[in-house]
C-alpha cells in the first residue's frame, strides 16, 4: 500500500484556498485530526490568508501631508548655515558661565605673571648680550694701549660715556644700538651715529643738549682711579682681580646717585660687566666682598675710585674726574 506525503506549506495553503480534492482532502482532514500542532498552525495561517488577500478600502493621506512635504523638500534644498545647528535654547545655566567665567579669569591671573617673568628674563639675556659685546671691544682696545679706555687730556670736562666714542674712533665699536638697554622702554629706534672724539669738546661746548643726547646711554662706565689727590688713572689692562668694567646705570639726579638698584630693570638688579669679559647677573649693588657700592667709591662718592680695586662705574653723562 503507498503512504502519502505528510502535509508541507504548499498543500496546507491549498487546503485554505480549496484547492484539494479527492484522497488528497481526504488525507489533509485525517493529518489535521490527529495532529494538535498541525492543527494549530493551521487555524492561524487560515486566520491570516484572509488578511492577504483582502483588498479593503484605499488609505486616505493626511490633509497636510503635500504641505509638509513641499516645505521639507524646500528646507533641504537651500544651504545650510551654521546657525541652522544652533539650538533654540542654549543648554546652559546662568551659573555653568559664572564658574566657566572664574576658571578662565584664575587661569588669566596665573598665565600673566608668568609672559611678564618670562619677557623680563629676555630682555635681561638681551641686556648682557650688549654687555658682552661692549667688552670685546674694551679688552681689544686695553690689549692695544695696555688700559681701558679713558678721558681725553685736552678735554677735562669729557664724561663717562666719551668711552664709546673712544671705541667707535678705534674701529672697536661697530653697533651703537648695542649702548642702548632694551629693558628700560627707552630704546632708540634709529640711534645718531657717534662723533669723532676730537670734535665732543666743540660739541660739549656749543652745543649741550646734543652732546646729552649723543652721549646719554643707558650704562656706567668705570672711571678709574685715583693713584694720589690731584692725578686720576685709566684702569690697566693688567689687573691682580677681575673689575667692573660696565654696567646697568644707577638712578641719579642732578650729579647726585640716588639709592637702589638700576631702573633699566625696574630696580629688581642689574647686568655687570667685569675685566675677564663674563657678565653676570646681581641683586644689589655690592657685587664684592672688597666694594660695598658698584656706583660710589669707598669715600661714598661717585667719582673715581680710592684705589685700584675701588671701582666705580658713574653714568655716561657723570665726568670721568668728578669729586
Amino acid at each position: 500500500m503507498e503512504v502519502a506525503d505528510p502535509m508541507n506549506a504548499s498543500d496546507m495553503i491549498d487546503y485554505h484556498l480549496g484547492q484539494l480534492e479527492g484522497p488528497s482532502l481526504e488525507q489533509a482532514e485525517s493529518e489535521i485530526a490527529n495532529n494538535p500542532q498541525l492543527a494549530q498552525a493551521m487555524e492561524r495561517l487560515g486566520r491570516s490568508i484572509p488578511r492577504l488577500l483582502d483588498d479593503g478600502d484605499g488609505i486616505e493621506p493626511p490633509a497636510d501631508l503635500a504641505r509638509r512635504t513641499l516645505t521639507f523638500v524646500a528646507e533641504h534644498g537651500r544651504r545650510r548655515s551654521i546657525l541652522d545647528f544652533v539650538p533654540v535654547t542654549v543648554p546652559f545655566r546662568w551659573a555653568d558661565i559664572a564658574v566657566a567665567a572664574s576658571v578662565f579669569f584664575a587661569s588669566l591671573l596665573t598665565l600673566v605673571p608668568a609672559l611678564q617673568r618670562s619677557k623680563d628674563r629676555m630682555d635681561q639675556a638681551g641686556c648682557g648680550f650688549n654687555l658682552q659685546q661692549l667688552g670685546i671691544g674694551l679688552a681689544q682696545y686695553a690689549a692695544l694701549h695696555g688700559h681701558y679706555p679713558f678721558a681725553p687730556p685736552d678735554q677735562p670736562k669729557a664724561v663717562a660715556g666719551t668711552f664709546a666714542a673712544t671705541l667707535h674712533d678705534s674701529g672697536m665699536l661697530h653697533d651703537v644700538s648695542t649702548l642702548d638697554c632694551p629693558c628700560n622702554g627707552k630704546c632708540r629706534n634709529k640711534p645718531a651715529p657717534l662723533p669723532h672724539l676730537n670734535s665732543l669738546a666743540e660739541l660739549q661746548n656749543g652745543d649741550p643738549e646734543s652732546y646729552r643726547q649723543t652721549l646719554g646711554w643707558d650704562y656706567a662706565y668705570n672711571v678709574g682711579y685715583r693713584s694720589d689727590a690731584s692725578r686720576t688713572n685709566p684702569l690697566p689692562e693688567k689687573l691682580s682681580s677681575r673689575l667692573p668694567l660696565l654696567a646697568d646705570e644707577p638712578a641719579n639726579w642732578e650729579g647726585h646717585i640716588l639709592e637702589g638698584n638700576s631702573p633699566n630693570h625696574a630696580r629688581r638688579g642689574q647686568n655687570v660687566l667685569f675685566s675677564d669679559s663674563h657678565v653676570s647677573w646681581h641683586n644689589s649693588r655690592r657685587v664684592s666682598a672688597f666694594d660695598p657700592d658698584l656706583y660710589l667709591n669707598d669715600d661714598g662718592h661717585p667719582g673715581p675710585g680710592v684705589n685700584v680695586h675701588d671701582a666705580v662705574l658713574v653714568p655716561s653723562l657723570f665726568p670721568f674726574r668728578n669729586w
